[in-house]
């Protein structure tokens, strides 16, 4: 949300941006120590089980089909690191992934 990527960002975020405001519905601002371990902790191994769970749920709602999948062989600079790209062998593992689940 906002490009916000690290902790004491999206902490800073939580004490002056209105939409930050919001979503915490008044309760505390958290540390950005915490906002650390949740991401880590909680969210490193449920984020992939997450987005299976959306492709499932947009597919028996006739949103997606599988009968067409799109891939071509660009390079998509990363946003955090100028030197990292998302390769087509990987697009291609990971949708085979989605497929198999």
């Amino acid at each position: 949300m906002n490009n916000l990527y690290t902790s004491r960002k999206i902490e800073e975020a939580c004490r002056r941006d209105i939409n930050f405001m919001w979503l915490l519905q008044g309760q505390k601002v958290p540390d950005h120590n915490t906002i650390a371990r949740f991401r880590n902790g909680r969210l490193s191994g449920i984020l992939e089980e997450l987005f299976n769970q959306l492709v499932v749920k947009l597919s028996n709602l006739g949103e997606i089909q599988y009968k067409t999948v799109f891939i071509d062989g660009t390079k998509i600079e990363a946003y955090a690191n100028n030197y990292t790209f998302v390769w087509k062998k990987t697009t291609v593992k990971n949708e085979l992934n989605c497929r198999k689940r």
